[in-house]
């Protein structure tokens, strides 16, 4: 695509010498004759002709024509001696082309810090790490290449509104100026060819359309309307040279009508112009907007994307450049307008894998763009992608295998943009507009990926991905935070999502329900606080994400105290129940946790539940099995654990040390297990929940076994902690 690349989108001033050789150069170079300048640019360097304006045209010529090695030579020489901003960013991108992704990134950077005004600095200041974003990014397209490329220019495919036939563009042939070369990259000029789509990967082989259609310079790319009536096309300027000094010919839309095949009634689009390029169209579905590419004054560098509305007697509006959302300082190129509304086109402004690459831009959201990625996209040029009237098979053409060479895709992946989701925070009683609050913006896994403040109206937006899953917490002085979730339509172009917040009670009641053992906060946390006296709710609900959870009392006066029953309930948490006698002493929120504990114990299934409470070993008198007093004590805890879990179910076990006979420790243990079970089941509800089981000597926690011959010499102490009660949680 070198020949198209920046075709009549790109100049430099000329300072002649008397040196033939740099004459020359400089002609070939105003003529856009890249390759054709190389030698003769060669010959001046080492001689008293040799500037750094020349060997600045002769490193572009380099990358011109895909010379990356001597480009990256030359420019590095360059910088050597001049400091130029451009230096920098054109160096940047011919490492990028050869690969080397971490020394191109050093250069955009200095060329960022020194142009920072230049849209490609802020694209790229935007997003350093794009390159690594790029290479990860799961792939939108399949990719193949088609059995119709040459070793010449092949590219374009662009589709018959009906059938199967669509037109290439291709320089495979030599052409109308008496079989003469372009001398811009040596190559054939470019005409359009006829071929047929009806198998993407296999086009039959191309047909040369006939003049007038083709001409003696450079034709293509096209488009056909909807009907198929009416042809817009691209070509060199039809009518005869004029030369000026600093002349050159530039490009030019043409459109036609289609009578039976044949293009007739010729004529120019009323934009083109003698001292600016046009080219590049394509049409909207209804007819009535024509998007095309021009380096027309007023730009913002370079080629840029313009678009033309029809009016009502069929003439075209004033051309509206597509801003700075989608056009740069370089090139844009080859819009395509896709069945789903948005624009593909091709540039080399905004940070890519390396040479063109083609980008989407977002019908409905303002011209958002993002890059399409690989496999579509590579270090080469990749440019010209268009669709069949399905909208999911397609082309693209690329310079990746050494020429430019046409590729069937397909999509599999749609793009997705951010739209724009608004909405206000109000007061939820008084429906107040509630200015200055806070809204954190949240993905589905609870990650906060934005915050911003209400304006003066209360309105706040985000920008949000349809299809995804979010969200919202808002919190403000005096006020409860509240949060909402919600999904994001599919093919949403706008969102909108209202929060209210209940303002804080002047007296009430919060707790924080934490992990008894990490400390951090609980969500989904059931509480329930209730006045013992006058039998009212005076809590019911789900501690929030920050494990907090709060309420208002409108009947209680400061000074006033009451008798309070807290339940706490949680899966995985043992259940919990507190009474206390609360009193407001001033205006505010009791905090609870603060007074009493409201730790939650995490349950495992197979645990002593002894250990999670920290209860006291259950002790019997030497060779008996009554409750002994303090033992009631340490049962009556697990009474409470039960009757607060009425679904938990537990394997009491009871265990001897190894003094007496194996037989009578297991008859003494079975008696003390089944004493303490009977115990417990006296004084909660459902008594099968729980089992009595003794074990005896047989499963001792120390070395202190004593059967038969062997003689024990543990103490009392260590003969202690084998005659223990433990309390499995079987069930939960």
């Amino acid at each position: 695509m070198k020949n198209l690349l920046f075709i009549l989108f790109f100049g430099i001033q000329t300072v002649f010498s008397q040196n033939i050789n740099l004459l020359k150069g400089n002609d070939y170079f105003n003529k856009l004759g890249y390759a054709a300048a190389i030698p003769y640019f060669e010959k001046v360097q080492n001689t008293e002709f040799e500037s750094t304006e020349s060997n600045e045209k002769l490193a572009y010529c380099y990358l011109f024509t895909s010379s990356f090695a001597n480009a990256e030579s030359l420019y590095k020489r360059l910088i050597s001696e001049t400091k130029k901003a451009d230096f920098f960013y054109y160096l940047g991108y011919t490492l990028l082309r050869q690969g080397k992704s971490s020394e191109a990134m050093e250069n955009f950077k200095v060329f960022s810090s020194m142009n920072p005004s230049d849209s490609r600095s802020k694209l790229f200041q935007s997003n350093p790490s794009y390159l690594e974003e790029l290479v990860l990014q799961k792939p939108h397209f399949t990719i193949v290449e088609t059995n119709i490329n040459t070793k010449y220019d092949d590219f374009g495919v662009y589709p018959f509104p009906r059938g199967d036939g669509a037109v290439m563009v291709s320089g495979r042939n030599k052409s109308g100026l008496v079989g003469k070369v372009w001398a811009g990259d040596d190559q054939n000029f470019l005409e359009l060819y006829y071929t047929k789509t009806d198998q993407k990967e296999m086009l039959t082989e191309p047909i040369q359309l006939a003049h007038p259609i083709n001409s003696s310079v450079h034709d293509g790319p096209i488009c056909f309307n909807s009907e198929g009536n009416m042809v817009y096309f691209t070509s060199n300027s039809r009518e005869k040279n004029k030369k000026g000094e600093n002349s050159i010919q530039q490009l030019k839309i043409y459109i036609a009508d289609v009578i039976r095949s044949e293009w007739v009634n010729i004529r120019e689009f009323e934009y083109n112009s003698s001292t600016y390029a046009c080219g590049h169209p394509s049409i909207s579905k209804d007819g009535k907007t024509l998007f095309f590419v021009s380096d027309m004054p007023g730009g913002f560098g370079g080629a840029d994307i313009y678009k033309c509305t029809m009016d009502a007697t069929g003439k075209f509006g004033k051309p509206e450049n597509l801003g700075i959302g989608v056009n740069t300082s370089g090139q844009e190129l080859f819009p395509w307008l896709g069945n789903d509304g948005n624009v593909y086109f091709s540039s080399n402004g905004r940070p890519g894998l390396g040479g063109l690459d083609v980008f989407v831009a977002s019908a409905k959201t303002n011209g958002q763009v993002k890059n399409v990625g690989q496999p579509i996209n590579s270090m080469a040029d990749d440019f010209a992608m268009t669709f069949l009237p399905d909208g999911q098979v397609g082309y693209v053409a690329s310079d990746r295998n050494g020429s430019d060479d046409i590729y069937a895709i397909e999509l599999i992946k749609p793009f997705t943009f951010m739209i724009q989701m608004k909405g206000k925070a109000v007061d939820s009683r008084s429906n107040q507009i509630l200015a200055n609050t806070k809204i954190e913006l949240k993905d589905a896994s609870g990650k906060v990926i934005s915050t911003v403040i209400s304006d003066e109206n209360g309105l706040y937006t985000f920008e949000v991905e349809p299809g995804s899953t979010y969200s919202i917490n808002a919190s403000q002085n005096d006020y409860q935070q509240n949060s909402l979730s919600f999904v994001i339509p599919e093919n949403s172009s706008e969102f909108t999502k209202d929060i209210a917040i209940i303002k804080k009670p002047t007296l009430g009641l919060g707790v924080l329900i934490t992990d008894n053992y990490s400390k951090k906060a609980i969500s989904g946390v059931q509480v329930k606080v209730t006045d013992v006296m006058k039998n009212s709710v005076l809590m019911n609900g789900q501690t929030a994400q920050d494990g907090r959870l709060e309420a208002g009392l409108t009947t209680y006066k400061i000074g006033e105290a009451f008798n309070i029953s807290i339940e706490i309930n949680a899966p995985g948490y043992l259940a919990k129940k507190v009474n206390y006698i609360a009193k407001f002493d001033s205006e505010g929120l009791i905090q609870l946790h603060e007074k009493i504990d409201l730790n939650l114990q995490a349950v495992n299934l197979g645990g002593d539940l002894a250990k999670m409470l920290n209860i006291k070993p259950i002790y019997f008198d030497l060779n008996k099995f009554n409750i002994r007093k303090d033992a009631a004590i340490e049962l009556d805890k697990i009474v409470k654990v039960l009757n607060e879990n009425p679904t938990m179910v537990i394997e009491l076990g009871s265990h001897t040390d190894c003094r007496g006979t194996q037989i009578a420790n297991e008859t003494l243990s079975q008696n003390r297990a089944s004493s303490s079970a009977n115990y417990i089941k006296t004084r909660i509800t459902n008594p099968e929940r729980i089992s009595g089981k003794g074990y005896g000597e047989t499963k001792l926690l120390n070395d202190c076994g004593c059967e038969g011959a062997v003689k024990s010499t543990c103490s009392d102490q260590e003969h202690q902690l084998n005659r223990r009660t433990e309390f499995i949680i079987v069930k939960m």
